[in-house]
């Protein structure tokens, strides 16, 4: 094989390793800086509720209100606007659903005339909306929320490298609330559904769940307490809880965590809250049985829990570099796909041109070289992973060209 070969081989092997992912291409670098975006009500808020918009209508009213979209941060910022329903978050307190998904239905209720706002650093804009109540609109409270959510790469990029092939993507939401309490028949309602125990380490303690669900029409607060008993019924712990807000008609949990460790055996747990001016939730008597440090049957499944509010922290997802949802994109794997085409562009002509050196010799036999496509299931192409698998093919077939390249020494043609 002549060194020029050699020489295309080892060029191939580099390509086939920076689509891989073995050699890093330069990362791209940001500019950082303050990301601090919000919104609230423009005209004040209820005392009781601070931060909330909060309107009694009656059914089939009409009203029109502001709010106020608040770039604090000192970079510009581009953000969507839509009404989302409320949910109850983990722990209480209220919590917004993502663009489009129906919790409550209450979201339809508020209407705005604009769907993007730009803000540059330390601007504020004037965000009208409009509420319609509609007809048939029950007697209580019913809550939505004005949510403002960074556009995909106006503020917070997403960041990576491309030799770890992964990427964070960052999600920014705020929101404010909107309450609309229509008149007439108002019931506070209170059930504890469940009593459990989520984990325990020597680190943490343990964590205790204690879930709840609001039967009334209107949100309660309250407070009270988790007590942990032997099976004779002696009391040997009693945790407080404080239970911040439970939406009307919803339902969460709370964490109640406990420094001590419990040793293996059976106990029983008991909770107790207060709310609504003397009313009294119990559950008592839940069994846990524990065994090797943990218990034998442990909570619910966190995906199947009300979430947690998408404001306060950011909403952190990792995912595998230029694959979300769909194929790669962006420098990656453009890179990546580049390589491969012109690797196995190199690797056909190579092997033809082997081919006909081959046919020329005398006494050598026929070489017959296929090129076959890698493919997943049913024969189709396998997506996202068919560029790295070509790639790793031609990889696989230059390899020992490099390890010749590395060991053999040129040699001049030996005339006699």
């Amino acid at each position: 094989m002549s060194r020029n070969i050699l020489a295309a081989l080892a060029v191939l092997a580099l390509l086939v390793a920076l689509a891989l992912g073995l050699i890093a291409w330069p990362g791209i670098v940001y500019a950082e800086g303050k990301v601090s975006f919000g919104i609230r009500p423009a005209h004040g808020s209820d005392p009781n509720l601070p931060g909330y918009f909060v309107h009694t209508l009656a059914p089939g009213a009409l009203m029109t209100d502001e709010a106020l979209a608040v770039n604090s941060g000192d970079v510009p910022v581009t953000v969507r606007l839509y009404a989302a329903d409320a949910i109850t978050a983990i722990n209480g307190g209220t919590g917004f659903a993502n663009d489009g998904e129906e919790k409550n239905g209450v979201a339809r209720w508020l209407s705005l005339p604009m769907k993007q706002l730009s803000l540059q650093p330390h601007e504020t804009k004037t965000v009208p909306f409009l509420i319609t109540v509609p007809s048939d609109a029950s007697p209580g409270q019913h809550t939505a929320g004005l949510v403002l959510e960074a556009v995909a790469g106006s503020a917070v990029p997403a960041s990576g490298n491309a030799g770890t092939g992964f990427t964070v993507n960052v999600v920014r939401r705020a929101g404010v609330a909107v309450l609309i309490d229509v008149p007439g028949y108002n019931a506070a309602g209170l059930e504890i559904t469940g009593i459990c125990l989520r984990q325990q380490d020597k680190q943490h303690g343990a964590t205790f769940e204690v879930a709840v669900r609001n039967t009334g029409n209107i949100f309660v607060r309250g407070q009270g307490s988790l007590v942990i008993a032997d099976r004779e019924g002696t009391e040997l712990a009693a945790i407080p809880i404080n239970m911040d807000t439970v939406l009307a008609g919803d339902a969460t949990y709370f964490q109640v965590p406990h420094p001590v460790l419990l040793d293996d055996g059976s106990y029983l747990l008991s909770a107790a809250l207060e709310y609504a001016e003397g009313k009294t939730a119990v559950l008592e008597g839940t069994e846990l049985n524990l065994k090797h440090g943990q218990p034998e049957v442990g909570c619910e499944p966190e995906q199947s829990k009300t979430p947690e509010p998408g404001l306060a922290p950011d909403v952190t997802t990792l995912t595998p570099a230029g694959r979300e949802g769909g194929p790669p994109t962006g420098p990656d794997a453009i890179y990546g796909a580049l390589a491969a085409l012109v690797a196995a562009a190199l690797t056909i002509v190579l092997v033809r041109r082997l081919r006909k050196r081959r046919n020329h010799q005398p006494g050598s036999a026929p070489h017959t070289a296929t090129l076959t496509p890698v493919r997943g299931k049913g024969g189709t192409p396998a997506g996202p992973h068919l560029t790295y698998r070509a790639g790793l093919l031609a990889l696989l077939v230059a390899a020992p060209a490099v390890v010749v390249v590395s060991r053999r020494r040129p040699r001049r043609p030996h005339h006699r």
